[in-house]
């Protein structure tokens, strides 16, 4: 059981004028756990030093933020800690940032006087910020804490109120020569605190805010990053290159910020053509991206380097993910990315099968990016009879945190539309907001079936290359998720009418759904809203859809983090 008192909290803006009252209050509640009044004046002390040491290093000037402050009694301590959502620290916690052998001072001997604290701790929690706590060894007298403490609370509140700062304001732009080279470990703590100035603690994979996380993710070998560093050696700009395999032929490019300060020099540019030029000297054939859609300065990046639009993934991710001084804030429900490939070397020849209906966007995807594929025309002989005997092998994974999920093909079977339909009804019934179907398209089955995926609800979303040994068809399903076409912002003519194909795909999926929903109403009204959200959230039944009895649907409307890490 824990023995540890509370002694106050309060909330403060990260502004040095409310750092006097800070320390009144922790003063007033520590009153009573004190033997010695003349020890009161060492923690107030202790208070401004830690609290101005937060404020300084948290957050940047003009910055607008806050921390939570503590005071907390031990069996033998008093303890300050605080709070904050600012900068990650600058330092590696796993490697000497928190507790040590000389009294758990490690990283904070600069800016703290030896005689004030007897420990130190050091905490990363992620997106939930950081935490730091110092400890003073004090007698314990009997008695309790007075309750002038709440009192002294709200006086603190009404210091804070009055203290007003400024946030919108744009940083100070920086003049300093910049590098770009490759990430070494020690970078890692620098590159978590960029992470933060571009995102604040909004990036879709947590992982970029633990240091030393990055580094076992570099000695793995599954990320290459680029980084571009300042006279300082600070992390001011990265690019990342996620290798999904040991085999891997292609890689994902992701991971990109730039810090406020050093926007408008083309570093982005800069650093995805040297990863262009890492990628074709190991021999991969291209790497393939999400750039986001609420802006187009990535996109533009890409595709001045040769890179090429091969889809359009709508709601993809949440809106909470915020592109500090770029865009003004979190909007509604989700936002889009475009799929982008960039070739770095020649890739095999292969030939795909698409199907009819999607054939003359396929071809328009390949002739763009000068693919070395050729496209089949159907066989006319080709029937779902020849999957009898044969199981499919279907493979998923989800991400819970970013509300998606990935569905694919793997092998054909007897079984495969009514394996998709089952494992997309339980992620709907889960609440995934999108869900993904990827279809090999070396098999001449996935021209077959594809109607019959999007009677369940799936439409076009792009095209994959060189994914796992071959070219893979995307279509995406939407479970309730909106999509606001004011949001996405399309950098090239090419990619509008590709956008613009992907759009009319799913207003068919949301025609045929409104048509379901007519046929199933009563007679006398129209279904309740439960029903209609219950319609909305189930895919259309494949009626025991099978290949021993089943043919794609002939009525089926014709159709127009691989991880969350945005670029």
């Amino acid at each position: 059981m824990s023995t540890d008192r509370l002694l106050a909290r309060v909330t403060l803006p990260a502004d040095p004028a409310t750092v006097p009252a800070l320390q009144g209050l922790m003063v007033q509640a520590a009153r009573g756990c004190v033997d010695r009044p003349d020890d009161l004046p060492s923690l107030g002390r202790l208070v401004e030093e830690v609290a101005l040491h937060v404020i300084r290093t948290a957050f940047d000037p003009g910055e607008q933020g806050e921390y939570t402050a503590e005071l907390i009694k031990r069996p033998d301590q008093l303890v300050f800690a605080i709070e904050d959502k600012g900068l990650p620290a600058p330092f590696n916690a796993a490697a000497g940032g928190g507790a040590d052998g000389n009294g758990g001072r490690a990283g904070f001997q600069p800016f703290l006087p030896a005689n004030l604290a007897d420990r130190v701790a050091f905490r990363n929690l992620g997106r939930g910020g950081k935490r730091l706590e110092v400890a003073r060894t004090l007698s314990t007298p009997p008695g309790a804490v007075p309750s002038a403490t709440a009192s002294a609370t709200a006086s603190v509140a009404g210091a804070a109120t009055a203290a007003g700062r400024t946030d919108d304001a744009e940083p100070p732009r920086a003049l300093d020569e910049v590098t770009l080279r490759l990430l070494e470990p020690e970078d890692a703590p620098s590159l978590s605190r960029l992470m933060y100035r571009s995102y604040g603690y909004t990036y879709g994979s947590e992982f970029v805010y633990y240091p030393e996380r990055i580094v076992a993710m570099l000695a793995s070998g599954k990320l290459v990053s680029l980084i571009a560093a300042n006279e300082s050696g600070e992390v001011v700009g990265h690019l990342a290159m996620l290798l999904h395999g040991p085999d891997a032929a292609t890689g994902e490019t992701a991971m990109a910020a730039v810090d406020p300060r050093y926007r408008g020099r083309r570093l982005f540019e800069r650093m995805k053509d040297d990863m262009r030029d890492l990628a074709r000297s190991r021999g991969y054939f291209g790497l393939f991206s999400e750039a986001v859609a609420v802006h187009i300065f990535t996109q533009k990046g890409n595709l001045a380097l040769g890179g090429f639009e091969t889809g359009f993934l709508l709601a993809f991710t949440p809106a909470t993910q915020v592109f500090r001084k770029i865009s003004d804030g979190p909007v509604a429900d989700r936002r889009s990315a475009v799929l982008f490939y960039l070739r770095t070397n020649d890739e095999p020849e292969r030939v795909i099968h698409a199907p009819v209906h999607h054939r003359a966007m396929m071809d328009a995807i390949v002739e763009r990016g000068g693919m070395n594929r050729r496209i089949a025309a159907p066989d006319p002989d080709l029937s779902l009879h020849g999957l009898r005997g044969r199981d499919a092998v279907l493979d998923v994974s989800a991400r819970q945190d970013v509300g998606r999920a990935f569905l694919t093909v793997r092998a054909y079977g007897a079984d495969v539309l009514r394996r998709v339909q089952e494992e997309l009804r339980t992620l709907c019934r889960h609440g995934y907001a999108c869900v993904y179907l990827e279809l090999p398209l070396s098999d001449p089955m996935t021209a077959l079936l594809c109607r019959g995926f999007e009677a369940f609800g799936f439409f076009f979303a792009g095209l994959l290359f060189e994914v796992e040994g071959g070219d893979a068809l995307r279509l995406q399903y939407l479970n309730g998720a909106a999509v606001n076409q004011d949001d996405i912002k399309v950098a090239s003519p090419f990619g509008q009418d590709l956008l613009s194909y992907v759009l009319a795909a799913k207003n068919e999926v949301d025609w045929a759904r409104q048509d379901r929903r007519r046929l199933a109403a009563p007679r006398n009204g129209s279904a309740s809203p439960r029903a209609r959200r219950r319609e909305d959230a189930d895919p259309a039944p494949a009626d025991d859809a099978t290949a021993d009895d089943a043919t794609p649907p002939s009525t089926a409307a014709p159709a127009r983090e691989r991880t969350a890490a945005l670029v």
